[in-house]
Formats: C-alpha cells, sequence, structure tokens
C-alpha cells in the first residue's frame, strides 16, 4: 500500500474534520475524487488512531466532559504546520527529551479538548492546573502555537494585573512562540505597550496570511478598548477568526465576586467571549477560586468542557517536596517522601523588627531593623550565590526574595537598613573582619552540611565560596518593587544579576525571581491560593538545590505544609474522576478546607456548596496529638479503659487474646459503646476527617439501618516488652508500641504521619491473610472482611511516651504520659446517604483590610495605566 498517499489522505481528513466537517464526510469526498477506497480506509483508520491516543491517555490526568470526549478531532501535529515544529525546535535548546515530550502530549491533549476552529458556535471553557512556577507558559505557548497551526486565527493571552508580569510574559513569547516565526504572527501589543490597536480590526481578522497574539493585562481600561476593536471588525469577521484566550493566573482578577473592579473584569472577558468562536482556557496553579464558580451560569467561566492537571518535571521544587504533606488517608497506599531540610524558622519574637504593626498609619512610625533571622538569611545569599559563582555559574542570575508586608511604605523602610547592611557587610568582608569572617565560615560548614549535593552539584570549601564573595557583594543590589516603585525587577539576557528583591503583591504571582535561593517570607495570608502564589521558590533549581533556602515562621510552615496535602488531594481527585468517567461539575465540592484557613477570598467563594464526606470502607486513624498536655493524653487513656471495661460487662462479652499475635481483644461489643467513646475521646483539632460530631452522625445513620451494632476492639500491643508495659483497662499488663514525631516539629502538636499498619485492618481477625498475598491492600482485607461477615473493628494503640528512633526525619517522642491512639476500620455503608456534610471554614474570617488594601492598590495601578492608555491614543492621533 503507497504509505504517501495514506498520509496525504489522513491529512485531508485531518483539515476537513478542523473546519468543521465530519470524518465520514471526508471520507466520501476522498472517494468521489477518486482516491482508492483501501488508501482511504486506511487513512481514516489511521486518523482514528491517533485521534483515540489522545482522548485515551492518562498522563497528564485529565477530567473532561463526555460530549467533549464524543467530539474528538485533534491528531496531533502534522508534516505541514508551522509554527509548532518551530516552537518546538526553540524548546528543545533548554529542555530535556523527556520534558519536551511531556509538553507535547499535554498540550496536544489540551487542544484536542477545544472545538475544531471550523465548528460553529465555538463555547469552550477549559481549565489546565499547573504548579506554581512549573512550566504553565511554557504548555500554554503550546497549545497557542498548535491551535494557532489548525486554524485559530486569533490567541489572547490575559496575563496578570501588573505591566512587569505582562511585560514579561510578551518577552517569553516573542522570544520563543513568536520567534523565527514573525512573518506568521501579527502583534496587536508590545513589550513596552500593552493593548491601544487602532488598525483596522476588519482586515486584520480576515486575513489568513497570519495569526493576532495580544499580550494583555487585566485591566478594564485594556479588555474594554480589545473588546470594542474585536466587535469593530463586525460578525462576517469574527466567524472567519477563530479566538482562542489563555487566562494566565486565571484565579486572580478574573473571578466574578460581586465587588468593584474584579466583577468589571469578569465582565469584559464574558463579553469578548460572547464572540461565536471563541474558546476560553484557564491556566493556574491555585485552581479553589476556579472551582467555586456557578457552574450553572451558562457564559460563566466554569471550565464546565474539562480540567487537565500538568504533571511537574523532573527536579520540580513544590510544596510537597519542600514542606512535606500529611498522608491522605482516604487513598489506598499512599506514598509520602520526606521533605528536604531547607526551611529556617522565624522567631516571633523577630518579626516586629521586619513587619509593620497592624493598624492604619502604623506603617509611619515603624522603624524596621536587621532581625537575626533577616541577617542569617542576608549572609546565606550571599554566600550561596559565592557558591554559584564558584561552581562556574559565573552568568547566572542569583536572587533573593524579602516579603514582609504588602505596604509599599514599609518596603521603603526596610530597603534602606538591608542596603546599609549589605555595605557595611562589603567593607567587614573586603578588611577580612575577624569575627565577621568566622560567623560567615561557621553558617557556610553548617548549612552546606544540612543538604546533601546533587548529582549535578560540586561540594565545595569555604575557601572556594570566599575567594568569589567580595565580587559578590560588590555586584549585589537591594531593589524594591511595588505598584508604587519606578525600579521593576528585571533580568538582562547578556548580563547576571545579583538581586535582593523587597516587594509584596508584584513579587506573589506570575512573576519569576531567577535564581531565587535565599526567601524571608513572614506575610501573613489567609487564603490558600493567596499563600501558595506567594510561593516564589516554588521551581526548577538544576545545579544549587542544595543552596535553597526558607525563612518562615512555624505557622507560615505548617500552612504550607497543609496545602500541599490539599493540592495533592485535588490533583488526586481529577485522576479518579476521570478514570470514573465523571463531569468537570462534579469537582468544586472535593476541596479540603482547614480550621485556620479559607479556600479563597470569601467572595470568590459565594457559589461554594459543603462537600461531602463518606466513611464507608475507610480506615481512619489518629496522627496528630498534644503530646506536651498531660491532662488531654490522661483523658484519651481513660477513655479507652472505660470502653474495655464496661464491654466486659456487658453480657456475653469476654475478653481474649488474639491467636497467634497475643493481642487484647474485646468481642461483641455493643455500638452504642464505641459511639460513646468517639464521643468520650478528644481527637486533635486539626485531625480533618476525625471530628466527633461527623463520626457520630454518620454511625448514627448506619445504626439506625442495624449496622454497626457490633465490634471487635483489639489494643495492638507489642509482642514482646520492648517499650515498656501499662495496665489497660481489664488487661493488666500491655506491651506499649513505639511510634515517633515527625519534622517539622511543631510547638505543642507530634504528627506521627502513620498509625495503622497496611495489614491491621485484620488485627482481630489474622486468618483473613491466609488467603491473601504478602502484599494484600486494606482495600482487599476490607473486601476479605465482608466475605467472612467480619464485624466492624476498633483498633486502640498504646504508645510509649518516651519512643526513640535513629531516622534523621524523625525525634523523639517525648510525651507527657503515654499516648492512645485509635484507628477505625469501617465496613461498607449500608444506609443510604450516609455521607455527612463537611462544613467549610467560617468565610466571616477573611481578612478583609488587607483584601481592601489590595483592591485600593489595584485601582491606583487602573488610574495610572489609563493615563499612560490616554497619552499613547493621542499620540497615535485616535481618539481617548
Amino acid at each position: 500500500m503507497n504509505t504517501d498517499a495514506v498520509a496525504m489522505a489522513k491529512r485531508n481528513i485531518e483539515r476537513n474534520v478542523a473546519g468543521g466537517g465530519s470524518i465520514d464526510g471526508a471520507v466520501r469526498d476522498l472517494k468521489s475524487l477518486g482516491a482508492p477506497a483501501e488508501i482511504v480506509d486506511e487513512a481514516r483508520r489511521q486518523y482514528l488512531v491517533a485521534v483515540n491516543q489522545i482522548i485515551e491517555l492518562k498522563d497528564p490526568g485529565a477530567l473532561v466532559d463526555r460530549e467533549v470526549v464524543e467530539g474528538k478531532w485533534y491528531a496531533g501535529p502534522s508534516p505541514e504546520h508551522v509554527l509548532w515544529p518551530a516552537l518546538e525546535a526553540k524548546l528543545a535548546k533548554g529542555l530535556p527529551d523527556e520534558a519536551l515530550r511531556e509538553i507535547d502530549r499535554s498540550s496536544t491533549r489540551v487542544v484536542g479538548l477545544l472545538r475544531p476552529p471550523g465548528a460553529s458556535p465555538i463555547r469552550t471553557r477549559g481549565l489546565v492546573l499547573g504548579h506554581v512556577q512549573s512550566g504553565k507558559t511554557t504548555s500554554f505557548m503550546s497549545v497557542a502555537a498548535k491551535a494557532a497551526d489548525v486554524g485559530y486565527r486569533m490567541v489572547i493571552v490575559l496575563s496578570g494585573i501588573t505591566d512587569n508580569l505582562r511585560s514579561q510574559t510578551q518577552a517569553r513569547l516573542e522570544d520563543q512562540l513568536v520567534g523565527a516565526q514573525a512573518a506568521n504572527w501579527y502583534l496587536l501589543t508590545s513589550r513596552d505597550a500593552d493593548f491601544a490597536e487602532t488598525g483596522n480590526a476588519t482586515a486584520l481578522m480576515q486575513s489568513s496570511n497570519h495569526r493576532l497574539l495580544a499580550v494583555v493585562k487585566k485591566n478594564p481600561h485594556r479588555l474594554r478598548r480589545l473588546r470594542d476593536w474585536i466587535r469593530s471588525a463586525g460578525e462576517a469577521a469574527q466567524l472567519s477568526c477563530p479566538i482562542l484566550i489563555i487566562d494566565d493566573e486565571a484565579d486572580q482578577a478574573s473571578i466574578d465576586v460581586g465587588k468593584k473592579r474584579m466583577s468589571v473584569i469578569n465582565k469584559l472577558i464574558r463579553e469578548i467571549l460572547e464572540n461565536p468562536k471563541a474558546a476560553y482556557v484557564a491556566y493556574t496553579a491555585t485552581p479553589f477560586a476556579n472551582l467555586l464558580i456557578d457552574p450553572s451560569a451558562a457564559e460563566g467561566l466554569y471550565p464546565r468542557d474539562f480540567i487537565v492537571s500538568l504533571n511537574a518535571g523532573k527536579g520540580y521544587y513544590g510544596a510537597e517536596r519542600l514542606f512535606g504533606r500529611d498522608l491522605l488517608e482516604h487513598i489506598e497506599d499512599d506514598a509520602l517522601g520526606e521533605p528536604d531540610d531547607v526551611i529556617r524558622e522565624v522567631p516571633e519574637g523577630d518579626v516586629p523588627s521586619v513587619q509593620p504593626p497592624k493598624g492604619k498609619g502604623a506603617v509611619e512610625t515603624w522603624d524596621p531593623s536587621i532581625a537575626p533571622s533577616l541577617k542569617t538569611a542576608l549572609d546565606w545569599f550571599f554566600l550561596a550565590t559565592a557558591a554559584r559563582r564558584a561552581r562556574g555559574d559565573m552568568d547566572a542570575h542569583s536572587s533573593m526574595l524579602i516579603h514582609t508586608s504588602m505596604l509599599s511604605e514599609a518596603h521603603r523602610r526596610l530597603h534602606a537598613v538591608v542596603n546599609q547592611y549589605r555595605d557595611d557587610l562589603q567593607d567587614l568582608v573586603s578588611s577580612l573582619d575577624a569575627a565577621t569572617m568566622r560567623d560567615l565560615e561557621a553558617l557556610w560548614v553548617t548549612e552546606s552540611a544540612r543538604v546533601e549535593c546533587g548529582a549535578d552539584e560540586a561540594p565545595l570549601m569555604w575557601q572556594d565560596v570566599l575567594a568569589q564573595l567580595g565580587d559578590v557583594l560588590a555586584n549585589a543590589r537591594v531593589l524594591v518593587d511595588n505598584y508604587r516603585s519606578d525600579a521593576r525587577l528585571l533580568y538582562a539576557d547578556d548580563e547576571p544579576s545579583t538581586v535582593i528583591a523587597i516587594g509584596g503583591n508584584t513579587l506573589s504571582r506570575g512573576l519569576t525571581l531567577e535564581g531565587l535561593v535565599s526567601s524571608y517570607f513572614v506575610r501573613a495570608a489567609s487564603a490558600y491560593d493567596t499563600l501558595l502564589q506567594m510561593g516564589r521558590w516554588f521551581g526548577y533549581r538544576g545545579g544549587y538545590s542544595d543552596l535553597v533556602r526558607i525563612w518562615m515562621t512555624s505557622e507560615l510552615a505548617d500552612w504550607f505544609q497543609n496545602l500541599a496535602t490539599v493540592e495533592a488531594e485535588i490533583r488526586h481527585e481529577i485522576r479518579r474522576y476521570e478514570l470514573e468517567g465523571l463531569k468537570p461539575t462534579q469537582l468544586a465540592v472535593k476541596i479540603r478546607t482547614d480550621p485556620a484557613m479559607t479556600i479563597t477570598n470569601a467572595a470568590k467563594m459565594k457559589h461554594a456548596v459543603h462537600a461531602q464526606l463518606d466513611y464507608s470502607g475507610k480506615r481512619e486513624q489518629t496522627i496528630l496529638f498534644r503530646h506536651e498536655d498531660a491532662g488531654w493524653l490522661r483523658k484519651n487513656w481513660e477513655a479507652a479503659e472505660r470502653l474495655l471495661e464496661e464491654a466486659v460487662e456487658h453480657p456475653g462479652v469476654v475478653p481474649g487474646r488474639v491467636d497467634g499475635t497475643g493481642r487484647p481483644v474485646v468481642r461483641g461489643v455493643p455500638g452504642s459503646l464505641v459511639r460513646d467513646f468517639v464521643n468520650d475521646y478528644q481527637f486533635h483539632e486539626d485531625s480533618q476527617r476525625l471530628q466527633r460530631s461527623l463520626l457520630d452522625k454518620y454511625m448514627d445513620k448506619e445504626q439506625a439501618e442495624g449496622a454497626l451494632d457490633s465490634w471487635s476492639v483489639v489494643i495492638m500491643s507489642n509482642q514482646k516488652d520492648a517499650h515498656g508495659q501499662c495496665p489497660v483497662g481489664p488487661f493488666e499488663s500491655v506491651n506499649l508500641i513505639s511510634r515517633t514525631r515527625s519534622k517539622p516539629l511543631e510547638a505543642g502538636k507530634a504528627n506521627i504521619k502513620a498509625l495503622a499498619g497496611s495489614t491491621d485492618r485484620a488485627a482481630d481477625l489474622p486468618a483473613l491473610l491466609e488467603g491473601l498475598s504478602a502484599t494484600a491492600t486494606d482495600r482487599e482485607i476490607a473486601r476479605a472482611r465482608k466475605v467472612a461477615s467480619a464485624p466492624p473493628l476498633l483498633a486502640l494503640y498504646p504508645i510509649a511516651p518516651n519512643s526513640s528512633t535513629n531516622r534523621e526525619d524523625r525525634v523523639e517522642l517525648r510525651a507527657a504520659h503515654p499516648i492512645m491512639g485509635v484507628a477505625i476500620f469501617f465496613p461498607g455503608a449500608v444506609a443510604a446517604g450516609s455521607s455527612v456534610d463537611y462544613v467549610a471554614a467560617d468565610l466571616s474570617n477573611v481578612l478583609v483590610e488587607e483584601y481592601e488594601q489590595e483592591l485600593a492598590a489595584l485601582d491606583e495601578l487602573d488610574k495610572l495605566d489609563e493615563q499612560v492608555a490616554v497619552a499613547q491614543d493621542l499620540e497615535m492621533g485616535a481618539k481617548p
């Protein structure tokens, strides 16, 4: 068979479908023109194979509306395409082959979920979930190139709310997406100028000789101009010009929150999307607000068609790697890695020196100073930069972030003391001051020993670092970047920058700090998305991952660890829903809440609903304890003893020992006693799933249907006396077990990460394991219990207070009293609707003052931008 003829026929089918036609129609046309039937049929088969490969990809994970799946059309790049091959060649110079293949796969996936450019109407709404500082721009550039190759004629990138970020995005797209293909692009914006186009919209939109590109700030004046310009082209031009709108940082400013400028932005985006052929793809690493948009609004921005989760590339430093996360208790055999040892604490006593007091006008009387923790962070920045230079990275940018307040006056005042410290340190180092040299050397030796060098990171001696330190200090500059400052954090391609950036909101979203090695962060934020976006230290750190350090308060570190758990759950939900064939509209209720934080700004949550929690078939375990609170621990121990003592007094209940393990067991315990224990036991306040009211409500519904009425209770003792013994109720001598605290440590709270073992569901009936493999999972054991009609199981874990460890990632428990851990192994639910409401955090606790300050800053930005735009219009002779 003529393979060239097959390839040509396949391309004809692709073009026909992209133009809005059908596969069968394309086949009929080819055959009517005399193409051999066997050639056309083989071309049709190859096209369908290519399309099905795209739709069936499980990598990246995607949550897709069934109608989109059934409308599959894009078979990937073709030989005659121009823009993607050019971009691919450009990307290949700086990306490993594996990373480039992943970008190719995921971008093909996204384009395949759009509607064909020839279809009418186009009303696509999608969401691409990336990672903070992890290649979202590269991803949407690739999507834009492939979409433009197949017939989308205009690409609009909505890029943040600051000129700095818009300019940075414009530069990236000009260098990489446009590049050598400038003849095929018509740029409606430039690095220096946001949208102010007065050219002939009709002629430009109808032309097939080029693709239009606009990078536009999310600003009312700019978007209004863009909307009006597109409308001026007329309906015929709009129908001939499919538009792809890529909303970068889509959770910022785009969401309708019903307050001032934000709703104006949302309204203008939706008005642009009224075009007959307009697709909208949101890009964000913090999708919390996007997933809480009202999905019932027909022309809203909820991603009703698809949600795609991008994979982080190899070597990515995200929240989980830096801060760790909790075990995803509802996910089978969840695997946890230990975080890198890069987080350093800012003591609460240091905060007043670097952060102004709260209250209107309080900053005007604030005198900042170099707190000890800030001094260490600054010293480390200079040392780490010198180490990079010693490794040969002479042309690499190196940055430090200082983020302690959103107030511009605070930035100005802090800049003065930081700049003075740099000057003083430069003088001390140049004079080889003995005390300074001793302190810097000690810091280098201590810190370099705490984090192991990577494969591409050469170990260095102190003298190697010292040799570069003088030049680093001489070239370092301290910069304020906020909406009032004239200076901007810009990195030249031909000149390495060594910069300490002090700022707030302009440094907290979208903007990349090149070569970020030291971060000092004490800024409070109450929302998931705000806090994650402030984490500019996420990203790739090839060649210097061992040098990255982050200073923050212990509370903030705890919040970031919680956010890593939230983020992991969302990505798991997307993959799980994909396998179950569910729609994107069913994802919004699956965001875990945190009692100390809100998911996003309260106004963005106005359409949120309460999620539901289900204990059916689950293994729920206590992993958090107030290990220093002897009274709290004693009450829980006594609660377990009361349960056992009351159980053995119940008629027909006799204490015994489990065959083979000798563990104490009580069988036939009435469900009412277990419910009393659940209400008597004090679960840690940070335990999301183990809350008395939720457990009691679930058990009440199940018991009303005759379930959970008889339990087995096992004490999970050691077979040998290795950690001491204690009496537990009617059992006079019980061997204690060992559990230790996981790092990072938190005052007053012990996190042991995991309590129950993988086979503990069979603790009362070890014979259940005989028919299973040695690696049997909790789910398999649950099925075995169901087949054997085994009762629900409550396991009590008596933990030795002095549990010790040799592992570097853990520390001795040091509890004030023996700890009683609890694991509840629920069988499958019997009652319909046994799931229970999972109450969201109280939204009235949102930091209203901070939100209003942010709005005021943005309003001032709008006024300044309006003045610039009007001046540009007058210069061009246009009507304001």
